[in-house]
């Protein structure tokens, strides 16, 4: 398939996405996942990273897919989502990288931090309990059905409300526990909350 014909399809199947087309997501996705994983790993040099972050973007995009541009070069738009969530990750590793520096200056430290990273787990483990514990009801709800493996789908007919809302909750769960969770590693509160 010769690039033009492809940029033409990728545009079809964003404006099916658009339309809550759940086929032509899945189609990106099976189009893009690899492609950017490899542009990621490539700044990255880590796989577990590369998968959350990529996962993380097709998420958003899903989630967002009403508000979506009208895009001339869909693959343009995906490598520059991916390029700001790079950057993203770079910037909380950097604010996280000036606290262990300091730490790694002091005597053994290899039994110490593997005792610490145990503590900032099972802190931030309490501290996520505790945030979702405190989402609005119908909130919380949505994103406990979700965390289970629930599509959004089956989350609006069990609650009775309409696809938008339940991807409205998610959203607001998903905004609400990064905030507060901001003071932790961007990667652990990633693998915590990842939708």
């Amino acid at each position: 398939m010769q690039r033009d014909d492809q940029n033409e399809e990728d545009i079809g199947l964003f404006q099916r996405m658009k339309q809550d087309d759940a086929r032509a997501f899945e189609a990106i996705y099976n189009r893009y996942f690899l492609k950017l994983s490899n542009t990621a790993f490539k700044r990255l040099q880590d796989r577990e990273t590369t998968e959350e972050i990529v996962q993380e973007l097709f998420v958003n995009l899903w989630l967002k897919r009403h508000r979506l541009p009208d895009l001339k070069i869909p693959e343009s738009y995906l490598q520059t989502l991916l390029r700001h969530a790079v950057i993203d990750w770079f910037r909380a590793q950097a604010r996280q990288n000036g606290f262990a520096a300091e730490m790694l200056a002091q005597p053994d430290r290899q039994t110490v931090n593997a005792t610490e990273q145990h503590i900032l787990y099972a802190d931030l483990q309490q501290a996520y309990e505790s945030t979702v514990g405190r989402l609005p009801e119908k909130c919380r709800q949505v994103y406990a059905l979700h965390q289970q493996g629930r599509s959004v789908a089956d989350i609006a007919h069990e609650l009775q409300i309409a696809p938008k809302t339940v991807e409205s909750h998610l959203l607001k769960a998903q905004h609400t526990l990064r905030e507060l969770l901001k003071d932790y590693s961007a990667v652990a509160v990633a693998l915590m909350i990842s939708f």
